[in-house]
């Protein structure tokens, strides 16, 4: 006898289900029948909630930004922190939550960065920006109430951030298939573009070149293993730039 659920269950069920078998077998070698015969339901059951399995990444997407989201509520929430301390934490928390993805997470995200499917990567990077984009839109807001930024529209700053951060996919794209030697090239090229972003939003938000920073080698090895797990180990030879002390970075403006 079947067992009836909330819808909301039930969904988060199929994603468990999901995520646990992309890790295991690869987002590819997984079908909509075995998640179906996991689970023990009904095709139909599964097609009230999602159509592909396009689907279910891009509701793993939006779900894992939620999670990230819920988080840092505390940090979001914190008054005795200005715009900038909380914007930093915030981004610090987005790269840490990529370093700690999971097997399953990370297999499960692969086939967005594969060479033509950037559809997928635009459904899951809209999915993802329905949750991040007003937390940064409000942050923004705020640093241009209390002149932490200067920044002339918040909704424009944070669309435009949100692009940039999506902007890296190419070179991404470029791991599947490349050689250790031109994989590791790429990675170097991936924490200077990451540098390089980090002072245009910088820019964008009227502070000092630096005070934001975008380079987390384990994050950037964390996206990476997504395209080549053997990357896990690697160290790309472009040396770090050093912490920010928000104290310092506050005085500087």
């Amino acid at each position: 006898m079947r067992v009836v659920k909330s819808a909301e269950i039930r969904k988060q069920e199929l994603l468990d289900c999901a995520v646990q078998l992309f890790g295991t077998q690869g987002y590819e070698a997984t079908t909509i029948n075995q998640i179906i015969a996991a689970l023990n339901i009904s095709k139909g059951a599964f097609y009230h909630h999602y159509s592909s399995k396009e689907d279910l990444v891009e509701a793993l997407a939006e779900r894992h930004a939620r999670q990230v989201a819920d988080r840092t509520r505390h940090v979001l929430e914190d008054e005795s922190l200005d715009a900038f301390e909380r914007l930093s934490v915030f981004l610090s928390m987005m790269r840490m939550s990529k370093s700690e993805a999971h097997a399953g997470m990370q297999a499960a995200f692969a086939p967005i960065f594969q060479p033509g499917n950037s559809h997928l990567y635009e459904r899951s990077q809209a999915a993802i920006a329905s949750v991040i984009r007003p937390i940064l839109r409000d942050l923004i807001a705020e640093g241009i109430a209390d002149r932490t930024f200067d920044s002339a529209d918040p909704d424009e700053a944070a669309d435009t951030i949100l692009h940039l951060m999506g902007s890296i996919r190419p070179l991404i794209t470029e791991l599947f298939g490349a050689s250790p030697l031109e994989a590791e090239a790429l990675i170097e090229r991936l924490v200077r573009r990451l540098r390089f972003l980090g002072t245009v939003v910088d820019r964008i938000l009227g502070i000092p070149e630096g005070s934001l920073e975008f380079v987390d080698h384990e994050a950037v090895l964390s996206m990476a293993a997504v395209c080549r797990p053997g990357l896990r180990g690697v160290e790309p030879s472009a040396p770090d730039l050093p912490p920010v002390r928000l104290s310092a970075t506050r005085d500087a403006r």
